[in-house]
């Protein structure tokens, strides 16, 4: 009895372990519906810049049009990432015409991607 708890519990420990690590990112976008979006992947990555998370340094990458870590220690958490491109669909971005206008985008339709 006490052999098989103790593999419950190493079992348990180490999916909680994955879990809690499976959400870092190296890199991520944002996207609006199935398309990937620029205007408001740079405003994602400076919002979540300035939100300061642990590990959380990161700048955008023009080349590759990607938030991206600055360190190899720094790392990028999805949810809080969704919560950023979210957050700028809400407040407004750039429009693709180019315009002066701010463009806006359902929340529920746009997502974080890593």
């Amino acid at each position: 009895m006490q052999f098989s708890t103790n593999i419950t519990s190493l079992f348990a420990m180490a999916l909680f372990v994955s879990s809690s690590m499976a959400d870092r990112h190296s890199s991520c976008t944002c996207h609006n519906g199935d398309s990937y979006n620029w205007r408001i992947t740079t405003l994602a990555c400076t919002k979540y810049a300035e939100a300061a998370f642990g590990n959380g340094n990161v700048a955008y990458e023009t080349p590759s049009g990607r938030c991206t870590q600055v360190t190899p220690d720094d790392n990028i958490m999805g949810d809080q990432w969704e919560e950023a491109c979210r957050a700028v669909a809400q407040s407004g971005f750039q429009c693709a015409d180019g315009s002066d206008n701010k463009c806006y985008a359902n929340t529920q339709a746009v997502r974080g991607s890593c």
